[in-house]
């Protein structure tokens, strides 16, 4: 990796992380300016502006989602196992009280280009198709019981995630993921 890509990798960095905690909305090039320690023109160098760097973020999620699904593909062929890693994906940025940056995406929605927008639906549609898949395969096979069709289950399913990373991050409290994500993992369980 070139010291170019290192550099607009490091400006996607901070400015997930801003995203993540403030919303697109919340921070400007001078933020992530400002932690990164360079100027503004550096940035604008690489995200001429910020509907670029919005759409860079989405398709760098989508690339990790896509390598995380992978992963636990070939991590395992048990289809709750599968869910549980899943359910992990969304517990990782609630650990320092952040939601993923679909949710925080989600809610700055009016303000993101059309580009964008079609982006973060592209990436819950992958999300819900795999999500629907491992249902609908863990059903046939007997280790998942759940009433109704597999894609509406995985809607419910990604919906409580995301509620749970909201009201985790409200309280500050990753006990309630937890509690929320252990629910949705329980009640999917053959008995």
């Amino acid at each position: 990796m070139n010291k170019k890509t290192n550099m607009a990798e490091t400006i996607l960095d901070t400015a997930q992380t801003l995203v993540q905690e403030c919303g697109f909305n919340g921070f400007s090039y001078a933020h992530i300016a400002g932690k990164v320690g360079i100027r503004t023109a550096s940035i604008h160098y690489h995200f001429p502006s910020k509907e670029d760097l919005g759409e860079a973020l989405i398709a760098r999620y989508t690339e990790n989602f896509h390598a995380a699904a992978a992963w636990i593909e070939t991590g395992t062929t048990d289809d709750l196992e599968r869910l549980r890693k899943f359910v992990e994906l969304y517990r990782e940025p609630v650990r320092d009280y952040r939601t993923c940056l679909g949710v925080m995406l989600s809610t700055d929605l009016a303000v993101l280009s059309a580009k964008a927008q079609d982006k973060l639906n592209h990436l819950f549609d992958l999300n819900l198709l795999w999500l629907e898949r491992v249902l609908e395969h863990g059903r046939q096979a007997g280790t998942l019981r759940f009433d109704g069709n597999a894609g509406a289950q995985a809607h419910k399913l990604l919906a409580a995630l995301q509620g749970a990373q909201l009201l985790a991050r409200s309280f500050r409290d990753i006990k309630r993921f937890d509690t929320i994500a252990e629910g949705l993992i329980s009640a999917l369980a053959k008995a």
